[in-house]
């Protein structure tokens, strides 16, 4: 499966009612365990604010 890429890291998007659920993987052209889950991030909506102030 090919995953999007946000900061040059592989990621994976879920909306988990209204939250969003950020899977972050390895990167690499080739990485041991591509499949592992590095980290993972729940943003609630207090969250998304803090993120898109950084875009105005």
């Amino acid at each position: 499966m090919k995953r999007d890429k946000l900061g040059g890291v592989p990621f994976e998007a879920k909306k988990e009612g209204r939250n969003v659920k950020l899977r972050f993987f390895p990167k690499g052209e080739n990485p041991k365990n591509p499949d592992s889950i590095v980290f993972t991030m729940l943003l609630d909506d207090e969250d998304k604010e803090k993120l898109m102030i950084l875009f105005k």
